[in-house]
């Protein structure tokens, strides 16, 4: 009963916090699309994706049912409702330069404010960098789709198959409360992910400066020389997970390691997990040919004891695991313990990045994937002599040709607005909101609250004027 007595987290404080700290709506009102002269602003069409996304709505069709309420409509700054078909033919043509600068000011802004200074790691800020498959298909398909063939069995009988897919990299802050995404890189048809994560580092410092993060975390298939040589070059230290995969320098290190007893021994105890672990450290080993510069590698040997109901006992189990990471890192200051940590905290983008956004984000849902509403090519200044207005009954028809209509951006734009749309939010609940400190409760309470407070904005300061009013005037 007391807590239902308790304020709530209403629109209009959230849309406070967003232009107080973030200037949010001076960077929404640049956003532009290649639609000639549109009725619906890009601000508008954004503003309805960006509030979709906090409300955690699961498709545009429930977001369109949304749009039918005035208050929506005049807190995004649309004249009138609007259905899905103009988010569609507006997104699919988005300029992605806005958001991704967009994105950028609000992590630079992020870490000015100290946000990310909570769980700094020897005063050091660590980021993630993971690969995720975010849709495939077997019929669906743009030309910006990687393709495989797929083994099936049909009717008893393996049949080869040929499936679309998108496949993207990205780079996460895994340290302080906002877990915030820096970039986003997707995977170019014929290209490997190492390629797209090799662009993605090689951006960074150009939006960011060279050490906006200091320690990166990266999965086995990044253990390559160019990675390695680029982390050189821009101070980056690395922590990086070695198996078979790099098959000399990980023999060699279980043949080293084989010889002497272990250097530490600890016991730890986590979220009623009993961990015995064992540590090896060693200095100077070779990586490859191609990097002459010797590398650290550390290995983990964990025995792992956790109770699981078993027949409707609890009974504890034990179950025994091997790690080795490759690292830059200086033994001094980052002793074998630190780097072990450090080697397990790269599953918080899995957890506290890719897995959330699946799964209460609806980030693999397939917004706007192989879109054929786009708008056509052509100059802006001829757009803006020729064509007065386009909406959703001129939408171009399906027999237009493909070379005619602007690149499909449509699912880069959607991931980059629900990338903004997870970082703020998730800065305003943990950054802002006293009520989340006072009583705990999660984002998706959050996000049900301030869709709930949409009906209860205020109308507006002037009501129309009556046909009395206006017969006497």
């Amino acid at each position: 009963m007391r807590k239902q007595d308790t304020p709530v987290h209403e629109l209009p404080s959230f849309g406070r916090y967003l232009n107080k700290v973030f200037d949010f709506r001076s960077a929404v009102a640049g956003l532009t699309d290649s639609r000639r002269d549109p009725e619906i602003a890009p601000a508008a069409v954004f503003l309805a994706a960006f509030h979709a996304f906090v409300f955690r709505l699961p498709s545009f069709q429930q977001l369109e049912s949304d749009l039918t309420q005035p208050a929506l409509q005049r807190w995004i700054g649309a004249g009138r409702a609007f259905r899905d078909d103009v988010l569609r033919y507006s997104l699919s043509g988005f300029h992605l330069e806005g958001l991704e600068q967009m994105l950028t000011d609000v992590n630079r802004t992020l870490k000015r404010n100290k946000v990310f200074d909570a769980d700094r790691v020897q005063g050091r800020i660590v980021a993630a960098l993971d690969g995720i498959e975010v849709l495939s298909s077997y019929s669906r398909h743009c030309g910006s789709c990687l393709e495989r063939r797929i083994t099936l069995k049909k009717a008893r009988v393996k049949v080869e198959q040929l499936q679309y897919y998108h496949r993207a990299v990205g780079c996460q802050i895994i340290n302080g409360p906002v877990k915030t995404f820096l970039a986003l890189e997707w995977l170019r048809p014929g290209e490997g992910e190492d390629t797209a994560a090799l662009r993605l580092l090689r951006n960074l410092p150009d939006r960011y400066g060279s050490r906006f993060c200091d320690i990166l975390l990266l999965d086995a298939l990044y253990a390559q020389a160019p990675v390695f040589q680029l982390a050189a070059e821009l101070g980056w230290d690395l922590v990086v997970s070695l198996k078979q995969n790099h098959r000399e320098l990980y023999q060699s290190a279980i043949r080293l390691f084989a010889q002497r007893p272990a250097d530490c021994n600890l016991t730890e105890r986590r979220s009623g997990k009993n961990y015995q672990v064992q540590l090896w450290d060693t200095d100077g080993l070779p990586f490859s040919v191609d990097y002459q510069q010797p590398v650290r590698v550390v290995r983990s040997e964990e025995t792992l004891t956790q109770n699981h109901y078993r027949r409707g006992e609890l009974t504890p189990e034990t179950t025994e695991h091997e790690w080795l990471w490759i690292t830059t890192l200086d033994s001094q200051a980052f002793p074998a313990t630190l780097v072990r940590r450090l080697g397990h905290d790269r599953w918080k983008q899995e957890n506290n990045g890719w897995n959330d956004l699946t799964q209460n984000w609806a980030f693999k849902h397939g917004f706007l994937h192989a879109c054929r509403h786009r708008p056509p090519l052509g100059s802006e200044s001829s757009q803006r002599q020729i064509e007065p207005a386009i909406d959703t009954e001129q939408l171009v028809p399906q027999g237009t040709p493909a070379a005619s209509l602007v690149v499909n951006r449509g699912l880069a734009a959607v991931s980059l607005i629900l990338l903004l749309a997870f970082t703020l939010s998730t800065a305003f609940i943990h950054c802002h909101s006293k009520l989340f400190r006072r009583y705990r409760m999660t984002t998706i309470q959050v996000a049900c609250q301030l869709r709930r407070g949409v009906s209860k904005l205020p109308p507006n300061i002037r009501a129309p004027d009556s046909p009395a009013q206006l017969q006497t005037a």
